[in-house]
């Protein structure tokens, strides 16, 4: 039986990092004959995420690319063409290259152009990336999370929707239900008081932070757990209140929580999604407008609401909380049917499909 090999590149942040790890699991749990790499840096999440979770990592450098004049934009060219060459060196061998977005992956992908490796691409976001936009022109196949990333238009059109490939304990969250009582306690928490679960990313968010600390942090009748983010000092925790760097078993949270805080990154809307929690999004205010656009598939079923990050403030959160809290423990549970589900495998059939000369 002969070996394939299958190189997997998505890097900076958990929302491209966490599907590529979907993905690379169920292709070696389905198929004894393929073996499973990841490309990255050494300052993405992935430098931690890929090895824990036991692949081995490829690293490359980074090449960002600028959003304004300066000193970044001339050496962009510099920097992008290290880039792609030692993504050639790990490359060689992979049968197929599957991109997942981020800075990393564009490298990836010319240097797949250039060595004639095939191509799949799964884009999170309602809105395409540069790189994937880049990458689609090239790949064999094109997946996306959202149906309304068709509106791109070009390649976008005809790409199949497979939604997001998600942590297998994410998509068993509703049948755990029996045990959040025992999960709340393992927090530290009580049950018979309401929980909000905040988190900004895998970075954390300032601005959210602030207000959390302004009122939740001090709110004895509403517990919280609050990951803050890896960068940010770790407020004392009080009897009602656990904040954490991060969290490392998120479904054990989600299964905690009444109401879900959160920033609207793909990963996080398609966990919400897949859950059946309500959650009050505050969509990141930069890039190019994709939080707001990952937010509308929940807001359209009536599993969230949004609260643009300007309006965000302790006073917003004072007034509107309770109103929050009581819609989110009436909506606790509700089955919000999803494509997410079966993600890691639609995924993981094309790259097959590739792999056995198929796909356009």
């Amino acid at each position: 039986m002969s070996t394939k090999k299958v190189l997997l590149v998505g890097g900076g942040t958990a929302g491209h990092v966490e599907p590529a790890l979907a993905v690379g699991r169920w292709l070696i749990a389905h198929d004894p004959s393929i073996t499973c790499e990841f490309m990255g840096t050494t300052s993405g999440l992935e430098s931690r995420l890929v090895p824990a979770a036991g692949f081995t990592l490829r690293t490359i450098r980074k090449a960002a690319l600028p959003r304004k004049v300066g000193v970044a934009a001339l050496t962009f060219p510099f920097a992008f063409a290290i880039s792609i060459m030692q993504a050639l060196r790990a490359l060689r061998g992979a049968d197929v290259l599957i991109g997942f977005g981020g800075y990393v992956s564009a490298s990836a992908y010319v240097a797949a152009r250039i060595s004639r490796t095939p191509i799949v691409i799964h884009e999170a976001n309602a809105i395409p990336g540069w790189a994937n936009k880049l990458g689609a022109r090239f790949a064999r196949s094109v997946a996306i999370a959202f149906d309304t990333s068709r509106s791109e238009g070009g390649v976008w059109r005809n790409a199949i929707l497979t939604g997001m490939p998600l942590r297998e304990s994410i998509s068993e969250v509703q049948s755990r239900a029996s045990q959040r009582n025992e999960i709340i306690s393992s927090f530290g928490l009580n049950s018979a008081k309401p929980v909000v679960l905040v988190f900004g990313g895998s970075q954390g968010a300032k601005s959210i932070n602030s207000v959390i600390a302004a009122t939740l942090a001090g709110n004895n009748e509403i517990q919280t757990i609050h990951a803050i983010g890896q960068s940010e000092p770790l407020p004392h925790s009080t009897q009602s209140y656990r904040p954490l760097a991060y969290i490392e078993n998120m479904a054990d949270a989600y299964i905690a929580a009444d109401l879900i805080i959160a920033r609207s990154g793909a990963v996080s809307c398609a966990e919400i999604s897949s859950v059946g929690r309500y959650a009050l999004l505050i969509p990141l205010p930069i890039g190019n407008g994709e939080q707001e656009a990952n937010a509308k598939d929940l807001t359209d079923s009536g599993a969230a609401e949004i609260c643009l990050n300007r309006d965000f403030s302790a006073e917003w959160l004072d007034i509107n909380l309770q109103r929050l809290i009581t819609k989110a423990v009436q909506f606790r549970g509700s089955a919000h049917a999803t494509v997410h589900a079966s993600a890691a495998a639609a995924v993981g059939e094309l790259a097959i499909s590739v792999l056995q000369g198929g796909a356009r």
